[in-house]
């Protein structure tokens, strides 16, 4: 009766990786899909921009500056949101990945992600605006300019101390 249970538990394992494998492959061809959708609206306003530009140097229509700003605010906006999702899956693939790190897997089901574009004042590495520390190295994070050029000044005082 060993054999067979031993036999039932390893169909079973197996069955549950291969589960959980379709269903990182359907979440990667959701965001893939969404990803591709934004990249089409960006491509669509980009093209409207173009021609409001084309209107107003070259057929003298009088194009506000408003229209111009409001469309290139949506084209950073759709930019945004491709990042943060190209991110998502980054995460994805970590918690999946056979290769990954145990620092990047654990991270990934923690539910941790970057934000896009932020990085430690410290070591650069990209970390979490709303996280109070940085995951690489630990130093303090700050959002606002003030906080991060009164925090970099912190390593530089600590680095001196341990020198002497």
């Amino acid at each position: 009766m060993g054999i067979f249970d031993d036999i039932v538990h390893g169909i079973s394992r197996e069955f549950s990786r291969v589960q959980e494998r379709s269903q990182e492959m359907m979440q990667s061809y959701s965001l893939k899909g969404q990803i591709r959708t934004l990249e089409g609206r960006k491509t669509a306003a980009l093209l409207e921009i173009g021609r409001l530009v084309y209107e107003k140097y070259q057929l003298s229509k009088e194009i506000s500056e408003d229209t111009l700003k409001s469309q290139t605010d949506e084209i950073v906006g759709y930019e945004h949101e491709i990042t943060v999702l190209k991110a998502e899956m980054e995460k994805l693939k970590a918690q999946y990945d056979p290769d990954a790190s145990a620092a990047e897997k654990t991270e990934a089901r923690a539910g941790y992600s970057h934000t896009p574009g932020f990085t430690c004042p410290h070591c650069q590495a990209p970390a979490n605006s709303e996280k109070s520390f940085c995951p690489a190295c630990g130093g303090v994070l700050g959002q606002e300019g003030q906080e991060v050029e009164v925090k970099v000044e912190e390593p530089a005082s600590r680095d001196g101390d341990g020198r002497s």
